[in-house]
Order: structure tokens, then sequence, then C-alpha cells
């Protein structure tokens, strides 16, 4: 099964990384696949945007500060709300700031947590001008895929972004696979 990404935008999807990356970020970018990410996310105009993990183990918080950092680079400043834990109740609240910082010119970047760990997640990605979708590849499942975009919806989109799982999440990995299957059962 393949998800269709050409009605969400332009590619977003990243392989490598760059030194001193944020966590999470693959090791391997350089500088002009940070470059290129910062142009593709200047693809449309945007003062809000969500990044939106596939799954419980990809974390966006270093990628939010990740595009911060590139959009200073690039003499403009961006701020990163750290949305992870936000409760339902609080999103019309946080919606009503974010609404006064954006008329003052500020853009802000959400980073949030999955649609399957944190409700408020989807209000917030539709609140926001456009999303990012962030994948973990080995730990993102292509049904917790189509699930959050079915959730968010195809049209908040801008692309994809593909980043390495928490390291948590790979040793829980690495354990599960390596484990013997115990002691086998007698007749």
């Amino acid at each position: 099964m393949t998800i269709d990404t050409t009605r969400a935008g332009p590619d977003m999807t990243v392989a490598r990384g760059h030194r001193d990356p944020p966590l999470g970020v693959d090791n391997a970018w350089d500088g002009d696949d940070w470059q290129r990410m910062w142009f593709r996310t200047q693809s449309r105009d945007w003062r809000t945007l969500a990044l939106v993990p596939g799954d419980d183990h990809t974390s966006t918080f270093e990628v939010a500060n990740l595009i911060a950092r590139l959009a200073l680079d690039h003499g403009e400043t961006v701020r990163v709300a750290d949305l992870r834990a936000l409760r339902p109740k609080h999103v019309d609240g946080f919606l009503e700031g974010a609404r006064w910082e954006v008329d003052k010119g500020t853009r802000i970047v959400f980073a949030t947590r999955s649609v399957s760990t944190n409700a408020a997640t989807v209000p917030l990605a539709r609140a926001a001008d456009c999303a990012i979708l962030c994948v973990s590849l080995g730990s993102t499942s292509l049904t917790s895929i189509k699930d959050t975009i079915d959730q968010i919806g195809r049209k908040h989109f801008l692309g994809s972004l593909l980043v390495r799982a928490t390291t948590k999440c790979v040793a829980m990995r690495r354990a599960l696979s390596t484990r013997s299957p115990g002691p086998k059962a007698r007749p």
C-alpha cells in the first residue's frame, strides 16, 4: 500500500542530516540538505506550521528547533511552541494567543504528539496554515500514517519529513528483535 502525497504539496522527505543535529534527526545531514528542507517549507506562505509525528516514537520538538535555526540562518525569526503535552481543553486558548502573535507578524512552529497519543494534535494541525508529517523509517507504520492523514485531512499537509525514531524506541525494537523465543513447550 502506498500513500499518495501528490495532493499534499511538495515532497518534504529528507533522509540525511548535518553536524550537531537535534536529537531524532539523522546524523548524516549536510548543509545542503538543511537548505533544501528550509526552501521546501517556504513553498507555501505560512504563519503557523504544525509538525505532526506519524507515531508515538517520533519527536517533533527537535525538528521544530531545527526549522527555527534554519529561519535564523535566513534572517527570519520563527518561534517554537512545544505543544506535546497540551490538553484538548486548552487548544482554543492556545490558538487565541497564537493568532495574537501571528497578527503581530510572528511565525510559529507547533511541535505536537501523534494523533493516537494526544487528541489535541488534530485541532492544532487543522488550525495551522499547514502541517508536515514526520515519520521514522522502521518505526512508523503505513497504517498510522494513513490514520494521521485521515484524521487531520490531506489538504493540511505540506509534505513529509523522514527522521530517526527516538533512541529509546530504537533500543526497545532491538531488544525485542534479539529476544529469544523462550523455552519450547513439551508435549
